[in-house]
């Protein structure tokens, strides 16, 4: 079991900046909030701002997966 989650950390894609922050653009042209957060190093990411939840009552941000950073990275035209 070890072996099998040393090379899923190892296959993982890492997310650049220039690819997080493509996906920010696109996601803010299209109406949505959202911001580029470095955890790390070599930890970037894309947060969601401001998501309104009807549960709480309230707004909250999340990040988003990797593989829908690839996507909105190619979504450059606005709604």
């Amino acid at each position: 079991m070890r072996n099998s989650l040393e090379k899923d950390i190892q296959n993982r894609k890492i997310m650049t900046q220039e690819q997080c922050e493509r996906a920010v653009k696109s996601l803010q042209n299209h109406g949505f909030k959202a911001s580029h957060v470095i955890g790390a190093p070599d930890d970037h990411g894309v947060w969601l701002d401001a998501v309104w939840t009807d549960e709480l009552g309230d707004a909250c941000s999340f990040r988003i997966h990797d593989e829908e950073i690839e996507w909105w990275q190619t979504q450059d035209k606005p709604a």
